[in-house]
């Protein structure tokens, strides 16, 4: 339970970050940065979809501090952590159907199965810890969002590979360093975690 507690309290930097980042000049569109809140404004319900790891980040960082500081889990902030999870996954999904239906290459198809694979290990991971104490409870939907987040990580990663650095701007690199660093946090937890 404390290690488990442990790893709330440290996830809480990392998800202020990526919430901060939802207002950073990420990915260069046409001539200018855009930042996602700005692709959000642009196009609410799809891109509300797509960069739902920064919009829930906040949102899980605030109820990590609710929780610290009353020293207890209760089933409300674990409903409201788990719903923050679930939506969360909009992004994978969105980034799954995108590369099935526009298969361009075979590379496309290996990313789209990489995000349906992280969502099935993020739900996995959710259900594997339904009759956990409450503190690995949160720890489990912590561990779930960075999973549900690494197909959103790795489609940034594929734009300043493929596109060329010049077209992410400096808050994709800051959302690099603090998806990072909820990996680092929880990736140990995963391994260990996982059947076999």
């Amino acid at each position: 339970m404390e290690r488990s507690r442990r790893s709330v309290l440290l996830s809480v930097p990392p998800l202020w970050l990526i919430g901060v980042c939802l207002f950073l000049p990420t990915v260069r569109s046409c001539e200018r940065m855009e930042s996602p809140a700005m692709l959000v404004r642009g196009g609410p319900l799809f891109f509300s979809g797509f960069c739902s790891p920064y919009l829930f980040a906040e949102l899980l960082a605030v109820l990590a501090i609710v929780a610290l500081a009353g020293q207890r889990v209760t089933p409300r902030l674990q409903r409201a952590t788990l719903a923050a999870v679930v939506l969360s996954s909009a992004s994978a999904v969105i980034l799954a159907v995108m590369g099935m239906r526009t298969v361009v290459s075979a590379g496309e198809r290996v990313w789209s199965l990489f995000a349906v694979g992280c969502v099935i290990a993020a739900f996995t991971t959710l259900w594997r810890a339904r009759r956990d104490d409450q503190w690995s409870r949160f720890a489990a939907s912590l561990r779930a969002y960075v999973v549900l987040a690494l197909p959103m990580t790795t489609h940034l990663a594929r734009i300043g590979i493929e596109d060329g650095a010049h077209r992410l701007g400096w808050g994709a690199y800051v959302y690099f360093v603090a998806a990072a660093a909820l990996c680092v946090i929880h990736v140990r937890r995963l391994v260990r975690s996982s059947p076999g």
